[in-house]
């Protein structure tokens, strides 16, 4: 399939239109778009936590890792798979104030994220970036379904589990940043009550052209050193 059909096969999805659009403007102006989502923990009501969360497919169960402890307690073969695919071991994430949340269907991870509780993150993608947060935030880093799960709504499930786990653990609000290309996550952070904060604009090069974020937001995107730019 050639990246043309690829971005073609946007518009099945709702939003794809839009999505479709922002692909355009990277391949002509060499200009990438990520949107700042938020969402507002106080403002939600008290989430409910299910240590196994039921799909159309099956019961799935709800693994938080925050500390060693948890770790120790899990089956190595799936902190092995969490680490494999998010580039880093698990007890690197938790030392560096990231908690990892996943799915599990049985032996294997069905949907996993990150949420990182540093008051200063630092992203590789669009660009080498530095975000800075206020007080009371955590910052979602990474969500990822594997292909064969993908269709059963469990990246929505896990966003839902792992905001009540962040909101029981008295953050008041959480931020990521998604791909404007991207119409399935935007789907899915929409659906589950995020809004939609701030804009960045970078260029296919990896330089970072623009941020839109009002002061109000109180986040703040800078690039980073490592960037060189």
């Amino acid at each position: 399939m050639t990246a043309w059909k690829e971005r073609l096969n946007l518009l099945k999805y709702r939003g794809g239109f839009k999505a479709a659009v922002f692909w355009i403007i990277k391949a002509i102006l060499r200009i990438e778009i990520h949107f700042l989502y938020t969402i507002d923990l106080t403002k939600q009501q008290e989430l409910s936590q299910s240590s196994r969360v039921k799909s159309e497919n099956g019961t799935f169960r709800f693994l938080s890792l925050d500390t060693a402890q948890d770790i120790s307690m899990a089956p190595q073969g799936l902190i092995d798979q969490i680490g494999l695919q998010s580039g880093s071991s698990v007890k690197q994430l938790i030392k560096n104030k990231t908690s990892v949340y996943a799915f599990i269907d049985q032996a294997s991870i069905v949907s996993q994220m990150n949420i990182c509780r540093r008051s200063v993150i630092q992203v590789d993608a669009p660009t080498y970036l530095d975000i800075k947060l206020s007080s009371g935030d955590a910052f979602l880093g990474y969500l990822f379904t594997y292909p064969q799960y993908r269709g059963m709504g469990t990246a929505t499930l896990l966003l839902i589990e792992a905001c009540a786990h962040t909101q029981r653990q008295g953050y008041l609000r959480i931020v990521t940043h998604i791909r404007s290309t991207n119409a399935s996550s935007l789907n899915t952070f929409n659906k589950c009550g995020w809004s939609r904060v701030g804009w960045i604009f970078t260029s296919t090069a990896g330089r970072l052209l623009l941020t839109y974020c009002p002061q109000k937001i109180g986040i703040t995107i800078s690039a980073s050193k490592r960037s060189g730019y």
